[in-house]
């Protein structure tokens, strides 16, 4: 799934206090959107489904009766392309304490205040009072105030204020009739204004920061270019062209302007948020791995100097995964460069930087895209395909209820009939995408290709998994996205806890690779009513609050909403660093 793009364009309408009512508007934007019909609570989507699960523990073979795939007349399951995430247990015994994760928050304002004045770097241009920008921050009109005093503002605080513009000829005008529009820094990205040169009637000044040197015109220079991203398409079209340029992070093309740029600091899950490649499957297996930071490091391990980066001159990174095919290690080279909206927005196609300026995902993101054959390469797929890229485990499972009995059966890519693994292609596209019936792993009971679980049997073996650091994770149902969900999308399951506090609760943390975006009317959701009713939970857990796309929903709650559990069993003991 791919979230709602970010891009759009302010046009001079918004200036008519500047220009009067004349003024043509170029405005892009679409019309009002048709609202969307009303959801079902919380309650009415769990007596639907009845709260879930099969009570019977018969171990038959109910062949191919799971949720999403088809099955063919030789007993083989098709994969489907819905996206999985991570989850991390508790023991089946006690509650684990909650390790904390939360989101990254800091004030613009003090993020450049200390910042280097010599790495600012103030334009002057006319334009014609259009914008196209990703994200915008607060608005400020001042009326009836000299000009000259706000040029002075955006001088004296660049920290604060992104740019200022103003209807070229009023600044002639007496003080008390001018007026001119600041925009803050705090909130916006992207910003590029539009018909620019000397036939433009507005005025702008604006304050970029460079925490590197820029390039030349913005342009790689060839010799330490690699040889894919110049040629890069999204959806059958090409991404770059002279008017189009890849993004260099940090070197004023605005992407991670910031005087935190890094590649890697402290990993986290929240360090991703999706872009506009309907990757979800692939953001979700790098999410469940941010929670071993290691294994995000293990990655990037061939690349020299990598704390320090990005430095001053050209970058290259290594960024080292698995060759499906082959099963052997495989190192992707890659320049330093982004791939651009095709739009001419100046956004990143892909995952944006995090809130405190690491590239690891971006770049990470990027390495996979090329490995796999093109970013429409990755467009749909299952988080265990992420994870074998990632980590060389053959042993991914995907574990579906089944329609005929309302267990959960266990599917993986061996095929029993023929004693092989299937062949594996690196796109999720590519290989073959049959499914069999596997035996269950031997970490938390295992059990032969016929046995089927309860949702409480499935539950405790995620527990069991969590113990010694599997890799759990979980897809939404493709029946409706009620409850605020996203229907037939990945969501990584972060932590899972049972019996939390002592209170016969079971827990579960999710996170939506888009960094937002949360469950509506849940028991444990941000402000929902289970907080207040069990305060011994909110201690143990200590919940943050924020639209970060991370939040909690009961066991019962989760069997509803989420049709498949997904399984790495690779032990990521060794990449645990806290």
């Amino acid at each position: 799934m791919v979230p709602s793009p970010l891009v759009s364009n302010i046009s001079k309408a918004s200036l008519k206090s500047f220009v009067g009512s004349s003024s043509s508007s170029s405005s892009e934007e679409s019309g009002p959107k048709q609202a969307p019909p009303p959801r079902k609570s919380m309650a009415d989507r769990m007596k639907q489904f009845g709260g879930g699960g099969g009570n019977s523990s018969n171990n038959k073979n109910s062949n191919s009766n799971s949720n999403k795939p088809s099955s063919s007349s030789n007993g083989n399951l098709r994969g489907s392309d819905g996206g999985g995430r991570p989850s991390r247990s508790a023991p089946g015994r006690a509650a684990k304490t909650a390790s904390q994760h939360p989101p990254t928050t800091h004030d613009i304002t003090d993020e450049f205040k200390n910042a280097d004045p010599s790495q600012w770097n103030l334009t002057k241009q006319q334009f014609s009072g259009s914008f196209v920008y990703a994200t915008k921050g607060k608005e400020e009109e001042v009326v009836g105030q000299p000009i000259a005093k706000g040029i002075d503002k955006i001088k004296k605080h660049p920290e604060k204020y992104l740019l200022l513009f103003y209807q070229s000829n009023m600044i002639d005008w007496p003080a008390d009739q001018q007026r001119y529009i600041l925009i803050h820094r705090e909130g916006s990205s992207g910003y590029k204004p539009k018909g620019v040169g000397p036939k433009g009637f507005m005025t702008l000044y604006m304050q970029e920061f460079q925490a590197l040197p820029p390039f030349k015109d913005d342009i790689l220079p060839t010799q330490y270019r690699d040889e894919y991203t110049d040629n890069m398409t999204h959806q059958g079209r090409r991404l770059h062209n002279k008017t189009n340029k890849p993004l260099l992070p940090g070197r004023g093309m605005g992407c991670c302007d910031s005087p935190l740029i890094k590649i890697i600091g402290d990993v986290d899950p929240s360090d991703i948020h999706q872009g506009s490649v309907g990757d979800c499957w692939l953001l979700s297996g790098i999410s469940s791995l941010a929670e071993f930071d290691g294994a995000i490091k293990h990655l990037f391990r061939k690349t020299p100097k990598l704390e320090q980066r990005p430095l001053p001159g050209a970058n290259k990174y290594t960024v080292t995964l698995w060759d499906l095919p082959t099963w052997k290690e495989k190192d992707i080279i890659i320049d330093e460069r982004l791939a651009a909206m095709p739009d001419g927005s100046g956004s990143v196609l892909s995952s944006k930087p995090s809130e405190d300026g690491e590239l690891w995902v971006c770049y990470l993101e990027k390495a996979l895209s090329i490995h796999c054959g093109g970013w429409d390469k990755i467009t749909g797929g299952q988080c265990t395909h992420a994870w074998a890229l990632m980590t060389g485990c053959k042993e991914q499972y995907t574990i579906r209820k089944s329609k005929k009995t309302g267990l959960y059966q266990c599917f993986g890519k061996y095929n029993p009939y023929e004693r092989r693994w299937a062949n594996h292609g690196n796109s999720p596209h590519d290989g073959e995408q049959s499914m069999w019936q596997m035996d269950w792993p031997k970490v938390g009971g295992g059990g032969d290709k016929d046995l089927e679980l309860t949702e409480e049997e499935l539950f405790q073996r995620m527990c069991a998994w969590d113990d010694v650091n599997y890799i759990v994770g979980a897809g939404c149902s493709d029946k409706g996205a009620d409850g605020g969900l996203v229907d037939n999308h990945a969501y990584s399951v972060i932590e899972a806890h049972n019996d939390v506090a002592g209170t016969d609760i079971d827990l579960i943390k999710v996170r939506n690779p888009w960094g937002k975006g949360e469950i509506e009317d849940g028991m444990f959701d941000d402000d929902g009513p289970g907080w207040q009713k069990y305060p011994q939970i909110k201690r143990a857990l200590n919940p943050v609050v924020a639209d970060d796309g991370i939040f909690w929903v009961t066991k019962q709650e989760f069997f509803v909403f989420f049709s498949t559990v997904y399984l790495s069993a690779s032990n990521m003991t060794e990449f645990l660093e806290d």
